[in-house]
């Protein structure tokens, strides 16, 4: 073979070569624009692990409020001052109230009641009330507070309402005696057959069992339900699974009367080990029993000091952690920590619905990923 006919060998060969090169590249770049491509498409269709993490974090935190239903005559359809709850000397629902609703004194048995008071909670973002239940009485107010509960169920059903409510079993023997065995199985049977299974699609449930609170101090010996998912609620120095509130030192303004200790509600809202807390916008219990000579705490009473804000912020920074909200209350006016819309006593320069929409902001903020 002469040197001219190597040469062309050669030439041939390298030409060979960048072919293979140019394809091989070309392959190359065509399969990282695919993969690119395949990846986006994961993205938008919500199948790659990127996309896992946004639901995660995006998970809906139910939030929840207390909701009081002894106001008013529901016999006589009567609400104002002076009947139960409002201003009236009994109890529960006893002494001194100084906020107006912005309704008017109403009756808490009543369909138009429910109805303004579940169109509030739902403008807000709270999904869930739970009610302070009073025993399985059927006369004086623990009766009317018992026929309330199940009148408000059924208005749920009639109106297919998205609300869900649970029941907190309150301290409604007197004196504050804590239950028996028997009483203990009576109101888990009752709180079954009487809320649970009628109304199933608006009992609200809590790690897949309807939930059951018990309020201190009728706490101790509770043998608790397999078919509840049950927590006691509180406040120290009670030995209880979830705290019914805290506050910060910061936003202490008095305190008096006996066995008033202000340091065992002082601090941050408490986030229980399976993640449920609750939070207040103020406490001031000074009208209700203050101004006649007994105990008393004022924590940010005229709403002033943006407790309710900080308390939310709390919340919202440590949201990796929680998993339930409790806001206490919507309706509680003797201890003023109502966020119902009303006409405040000490702060004149706040529209009635300042802490529904402070709310309605916040738990938005808190759901928002």
């Amino acid at each position: 073979m002469n040197r001219g006919t190597r040469g062309i060998i050669a030439i041939i060969l390298i030409l060979i070569l960048v072919a293979a090169v140019v394809a091989f590249f070309s392959q190359y770049s065509s399969s990282s624009s695919t993969s690119s491509v395949t990846s986006s498409s994961f993205i938008s269709t919500g199948t790659s692990s990127s996309s896992t993490t946004a639901s995660t974090n995006t998970t809906t935190i139910p939030v929840g409020t207390f909701l009081y239903l002894w106001y008013g005559n529901a016999t006589t359809d009567t609400g104002g001052l002076g009947s139960p709850g409002w201003n009236s000397t009994s109890s529960p629902g006893g002494g001194s109230v100084v906020d107006q609703p912005s309704t008017g004194y109403y009756v808490s048995d009543s369909n138009s009641t429910f109805k303004t008071q579940i169109g509030e909670m739902q403008s807000a973002g709270i999904t869930f009330a739970v009610v302070s239940w009073w025993g399985p009485s059927s006369t004086g107010e623990n009766g009317a507070i018992n026929k309330a509960t199940l009148d408000l169920f059924r208005y749920l059903q009639a109106t297919n309402s998205h609300l869900k409510v649970a029941i907190m079993v309150d301290a409604y023997l007197t004196p504050n005696a804590n239950l028996s065995a028997s009483q203990f199985a009576q109101d888990y049977a009752y709180i079954s057959s009487t809320f649970v299974h009628p109304f199933s699609n608006w009992y609200f449930d809590w790690q897949d069992k309807p939930l059951v609170l018990f309020f201190n101090p009728i706490i101790p010996n509770n043998p608790g339900n397999a078919n509840f998912t049950v927590r006691s609620i509180g406040n120290r120095p009670n030995p209880t699974q979830w705290t019914f509130w805290d506050a910060p030192a910061s936003f202490l303004v008095s305190q008096a009367g006996s066995g008033v200790n202000a340091t065992n509600d002082e601090g941050n809202p408490v986030i229980s080990s399976d993640g449920e807390v609750t939070i207040v916008p103020r406490i001031d219990s000074y009208y209700n029993a203050g101004s006649q000579g007994g105990s008393y705490l004022r924590f940010d009473p005229n709403l002033a000091s943006g407790l309710y804000a900080e308390q939310w912020s709390y919340v919202i920074a440590h949201s990796n952690q929680v998993k339930l909200v409790l806001i206490y209350s919507f309706n509680e006016y003797h201890e003023r920590t109502e966020i119902e819309p009303h006409i405040d006593y000490t702060n004149n320069t706040v529209g009635p619905s300042y802490l529904l929409d402070l709310t309605a902001k916040y738990a938005s903020e808190l759901n928002s990923g």
